[in-house]
């Protein structure tokens, strides 16, 4: 161990979920880390493994492969002098609040204990709640005893698993504002925490570093610096423009500018080692046609923000972005720099009719690579009827860090609303959508000769 050796380091750290041929990579080459007096945020959008990492580098779960060090030795278990605020408070209904923080320090002698316990309860608000049970609180409150049970322990580091998203805006707000200025109290012990969050404005308000991770599979894109001083205003300029660097880091992150060449439309080249790739179909998101036309019908004619998006439709920016991922990949909109432009073919289909909509992305949805090969396999079935068990078997051997049930979801969803499947869930199994003739009526002529 060294005097200078960060409290927590990660060393090219990956991690799977799952077993034998149903893995999910999770984390890639992820490297990090944790100095005293760091406020640390991870910040990327749904799915790219913020949870995971907080619990990799606490040693809630230990990594597939990589490793982990608290102060410069290698990890075995949970860190020591770490704790953690959960998002869903975890509390024990059976005790009070000041049951529920004591277990923290149960082992300390009684004075000790009794003194940290009201000291802590005081600097969160809960003096006057100390008997109070779990079930007699609001969510705030219950998030408070949370945070107290973390920092009556006077843990070397705090770990905050996106600890606000359960709350509503104004008690979420107004218990990062009380975060806060702990963190501008220079009398406060605790100076080093790790935050998991998806919103943008909380990592500038709370972190010193900002670290942007990518998803499929979570790895760390960016990491950025925040030295604005404690307290901050997020009405300031300084404050709105590392609020708009985020924006531009993240949506690039996410909707990269790529141009895709003509005949690779829906198709990624993966690599498998530093000298092999190989050629994989791009997945449509997990969003279902209706909320895609509905996105198309709520653009405005000139281009929009994507977060200016997020916030008309009241939904997180991860959500936000898989629409827009689809869109893209149907080329109904392009997404340059961090704007939404509705494309001419994003009109043509947004003009006509429900048949003629199904038609229009009927023709883009089977140039997909995932489509093609849908239909393919179809085909080669002798009788061309399609087993779910032998189309889930082959996207788990196709993209082998992606989630099957979640990518056969999906095009069973736009396979059927565009017309080129037809699935049967009683029997499980699906094969290429067949039109019915037009019946034609007899005259009355007919049957004459």
């Amino acid at each position: 161990m060294t005097a200078s050796a960060p409290i927590l380091s990660l060393r090219h750290v990956c991690h799977e979920y799952g077993s034998g041929t149903h893995r999910d990579l999770v984390l890639s080459d992820v490297n990090l880390d944790i100095s005293a007096n760091d406020v640390v945020a991870l910040l990327g959008p749904s799915g790219c493994g913020k949870s995971t990492l907080m619990r990799v580098l606490t040693g809630l779960i230990t990594p597939t492969k990589g490793k982990v060090f608290h102060h410069g030795l290698a990890l075995h278990g949970i860190a020591p002098g770490v704790a953690m605020v959960f998002q869903n408070f975890a509390l024990f209904p059976w005790l009070t609040v000041r049951g529920n923080v004591l277990l923290a320090v149960e082992h300390l002698p009684a004075a000790e204990r009794d003194a940290k316990v009201e000291r802590i309860l005081a600097t969160v608000g809960l003096d006057a709640y100390e008997s109070t049970y779990p079930r007699e609180l609001s969510g705030g409150m219950k998030q408070r005893v949370g945070i107290a049970r973390a920092l009556v322990a006077s843990p070397e580091v705090l770990c905050l698993d996106e600890p606000f998203s359960a709350l509503d805006v104004l008690t979420a707000e107004t218990l990062r504002n009380e975060l806060a200025r702990l963190l501008a109290d220079k009398t406060n012990p605790l100076r080093t925490m790790i935050l998991v969050t998806h919103n943008i404005v909380e990592a500038v308000e709370l972190a010193t570093r900002i670290v942007v991770l990518a998803a499929n599979p979570g790895r760390v894109d960016q990491i950025v610096a925040n030295p604005l001083p404690y307290p901050r205003d997020p009405k300031s300029p300084a404050f709105a423009a590392a609020v708009e660097n985020l924006h531009r880091i993240l949506t690039h992150t996410t909707l990269p500018d790529t141009h895709t060449a003509a005949g690779d439309a829906g198709k990624v080249i993966i690599p498998v080692d530093e000298t092999h790739h190989r050629i994989a179909p791009v997945i449509i998101p997990a969003v279902n046609a209706g909320e895609v036309l509905g996105l198309l019908a709520m653009l405005p004619a000139e281009a929009i923000d994507i977060f200016d998006i997020a916030e008309r439709l009241g939904r997180d920016f991860g959500s936000v972005v898989n629409l827009l991922k689809a869109s893209e990949l149907l080329e109904l909109v392009q997404t340059p720099g961090q704007n939404v432009i509705i494309t001419e073919f994003g009109r043509q289909v947004l003009a006509a009719s429900t048949l003629d909509q199904k038609k229009l992305l009927r023709e883009k949805i089977l140039k997909l690579k995932i489509f093609e090969l849908l239909t393919r396999l179809i085909n080669v079935q002798e009788d061309k009827v399609l087993a779910d068990d032998t189309l889930l078997a082959e996207l788990q051997a196709l993209l082998p860090h992606e989630k099957p049930r979640v990518i056969f979801r999906t095009l069973v969803n736009w396979g059927r609303f565009a017309e080129i499947i037809q699935h049967d869930q009683r029997r499980h199994q699906m094969r290429l959508y067949e039109r019915k003739k037009p019946r034609v009526l007899a005259g009355p002529g007919a049957g004459k000769g």
